[in-house]
This record gives C-alpha cells, structure tokens and sequence, in this order.
C-alpha cells in the first residue's frame, strides 16, 4: 500500500495492510521484527523497537576499543568453529568435503584478518566477537 509517496514493507518485503501506521507500530513493538519504509525516490529507513536498537548499539559497543571489526566468510566460521570446538584440521576437511589444505588456507586467512598467530587464538577473538560460540 502507498500512502503518500511512501510504500512500507515488513522486513521480509511484505506490503504493509491498509491502517499502514498501527500495523507499523504492533510490528516493531513485537522486538524481533523490523519495517522497511521506502520513499518514491528508493531510499529506504529501518524502523526498530527501542530494545531492538540498544541491543544492536551494546553489541558495537562490546567490540573490542581499537581493534577493526573482522569479517569472516560463512566457511572460515564454519572451520573455525569445528576447531574451536577441538576438532582436528584433517577430520574438519573430511565432514566439510573439503581438501585438508584448504581447511588450513581457511584457517590462515582468518589468523591474517584477527593479526594472531594460533588457530586458537582466532577462535578466542571469534568468539568475543560473536562469531563462533
């Protein structure tokens, strides 16, 4: 539905029913949920609940002071997690399918972007980070 120039849609890109404004609200109430307004020349706003939006603000904060934020690719999680959950690098290649080298070029490539020397070490910093539990 449009109202003005504005077409909301929920977060999964549903349209918004008609009374668009108390379905807005009882949508970003719910904590979870989040809406999507997108003005006619395409720009799009983010509307959160207030919870919603001190978690995410407690969650940047939580970074680590002076240290970038890392990005790892869903694979270097996925290898760093099996080792950091004490799996060897040979068994994480065998139940990934992988080839063990590339489970250890994995592994490198997430000790470059964290700077450490130890797989273990990467997965500690992963794991302040909330990228592996």
């Amino acid at each position: 539905m449009e109202h003005g120039d504005t077409a909301l849609v929920d977060g999964d890109g549903a349209r918004v029913p008609n009374d668009w404004w108390s379905d807005v609200l009882r949508t970003v109430s719910d904590g979870d949920r989040r809406m999507i307004v997108e003005d006619a020349a395409g720009n799009r706003f983010v509307l959160l609940s207030e919870a919603r939006y001190r978690a995410l603000e407690a969650a940047e904060r939580a970074q680590a002071p002076g240290r970038p934020r890392v990005t790892l690719t869903a694979r270097e999680q996925e290898v760093l997690q099996m080792i950091a959950d004490g799996c060897p690098g040979s068994v994480a290649a065998e139940r990934l399918g992988l080839a063990p080298n590339t489970v250890a070029q994995h592994l490198a490539s997430v000790r470059r972007k964290y700077g450490v020397r130890s797989s273990a070490a990467a997965a500690a910093v992963a794991r302040q980070d909330g990228l592996i539990s």
